[in-house]
């Protein structure tokens, strides 16, 4: 018996060993490119260029902030350099307009969704949802057209307004929010109602408290999508004037401008700039999950 039980912890150990193996690999995988551009943003250009593959630069006097000295000294318009023009604080300050309203007003929408299709006896709820989740296998181009109509007959085009509309219409977001509301117990919300709370205060006291993890998960989400997205920032304020722009359609801009030599470092500068506030929001976001999925629950 004993010798079994040893063999299985050592199958256990084993096991779990295989599998920090596997996890530390595929992690080294993908920090890979996020250090070599990262320590390449600090690296003189020629010495870039002639050992790309290095991770560092080949003496002290090749690291260099030119990089970063380039993206911030053009950030004032000059007509006879107009394609480097950088307005990078415009772009940070119009990604966080965008990311944050947007991510802001969509979880309003999704979680009211969500609380109407768990708590709310409605008739056809189920259809309805059903029918929801079903345009989740509709490709995102094939509505690309109709919101660019609608987004300049109400007057959104070349404006950030264009950028938050579309994200108050996703479902997944729904989706998530109302499963993660299955789990509530619906005696919290029947006791809340014969007491004489209203919808309302319902869902302000009860459920958000109780859903906030799932509200931080799809928050973060949402933020990552609006930082991130490029083709649709392109599509909207590609157009219009670069102070518009926003911070990834900016760094795209960039990036399809490497011919020199130092227009490689400015690109890698710049995508480590636009690298910084989604990683925070992202150390911020999951110490704040962590902590809603440890609190969320009935005492009993």
């Amino acid at each position: 018996m004993e010798s079994m039980q040893k063999r299985s912890r050592i199958s256990r150990n084993l096991g779990k060993i295989i599998a920090f193996l596997v996890l530390l690999f595929i992690s080294l995988i993908m920090l890979i490119p996020i250090i070599w551009g990262v320590f390449g943003s600090f690296r003189d250009p020629n010495d870039f260029y002639n050992n790309p593959s290095s991770f560092f630069p080949s003496n002290w006097d090749a690291f260099t902030f030119d990089g970063y000295e380039s993206l911030f000294s053009h950030t004032v318009y000059d007509e006879s350099h107009a394609n480097e023009y950088f307005p990078i604080w415009n772009w940070l300050f119009n990604s966080l307009v965008v990311s944050i309203g947007g991510t802001l007003l969509y979880l309003v929408i999704a979680s009211c969704a969500a609380y109407a299709f768990v708590f709310l006896d409605f008739k056809y709820s189920n259809k309805i949802f059903y029918f929801l989740i079903a345009t989740m296998t509709i490709p995102g181009i094939i509505s690309t057209t109709p919101q660019l109509i609608n987004m300049n007959m109400l007057g959104f085009y070349k404006s950030l307004m264009g950028l938050i509309a579309p994200s108050l219409g996703g479902v997944y977001g729904v989706f998530l929010i109302r499963q993660f509301f299955i789990n509530i117990p619906k005696d919290l919300v029947e006791n809340a109602r014969m007491d004489g709370a209203s919808n309302l205060k319902i869902f302000l006291t009860v459920i958000v408290p109780l859903g906030k993890s799932a509200l931080f998960v799809e928050g973060l989400f949402g933020f990552m999508g609006a930082w991130n997205d490029v083709q649709w920032a392109q599509l909207i304020v590609g157009n219009a004037s670069r102070a518009t722009w926003t911070l990834a359609y900016g760094l795209k801009v960039i990036s399809d401008n490497t011919e020199t030599t130092e227009s490689i470092t400015l690109a890698l500068a710049s995508a480590v700039i636009a690298m910084i506030p989604i990683f925070i929001v992202y150390c911020i976001a999951q110490s704040k999950i962590i902590e809603g999925v440890a609190n969320t629950g009935i005492k009993r």
